[in-house]
């Protein structure tokens, strides 16, 4: 667990969004959740389902490529939601698509 985290407290080293709430600029929340994998081989992608059953998609590719080695993880992450555009169908699950801007692991 600890190799995950570096430059501080979270992952990417970013800092860290207000607690709670969402941020209306720039929508930003704190999410707990699941990391799951959704879709068949190959073409599958990443996603964070949380306890209420919500379910966020992963992107950009290279926060997704770092969500996937958590599969099965519970993660709390402060995330930015995306804007739904043509072509990234796939991404977008049921309660839209995320990029994560910090995350830690709190299962054990």
């Amino acid at each position: 667990m600890a190799a995950l985290f570096h430059n501080g407290l979270f992952a990417d080293g970013e800092k860290d969004a207000p607690a709670t709430g969402v941020e209306e600029s720039r929508r930003i929340i704190r999410i707990t959740g699941v990391v799951k994998i959704f879709g068949n081989e190959p073409h599958t992608f990443v996603g964070i389902v949380t306890a209420d059953g919500k379910r966020y998609g992963v992107s950009p590719p290279k926060k997704e490529a770092a969500l996937r080695r958590l599969q099965g993880r519970t993660i709390e992450c402060t995330v930015r939601f995306l804007e739904r555009q043509e072509g990234d169908a796939a991404l977008f699950l049921k309660d839209g698509t995320v990029t994560p801007l910090s995350w830690r692991i709190v299962d054990n």
